[in-house]
């Protein structure tokens, strides 16, 4: 994260923990269970495929941890 506001009561400080993975249906937006790597989180789009043929547009999301920490 870059900038901030110059007011800012708080601020978010990335954590050392590892990502998180989850792949999402572009088409009707649902997520699958949360995965340690990118492959195991898409491995959920073979089975929502099989169930919904037509959702065939998905998307990998990652994410990282933060903790808010009042301003010094």
């Amino acid at each position: 994260m870059s900038g901030g506001y110059r007011f800012a009561r708080f601020q978010l400080v990335r954590l050392p923990g590892p990502l998180v993975f989850r792949a999402q249906c572009e088409v009707c937006e649902e997520i699958g269970p949360q995965a340690d790597t990118g492959d195991a989180a898409m491995t959920w789009t073979i089975f929502h495929l099989e169930d919904h043929p037509e959702h065939d547009l998905f998307r990998e999301l990652s994410s990282t941890p933060y903790r808010a920490e009042p301003r010094t």
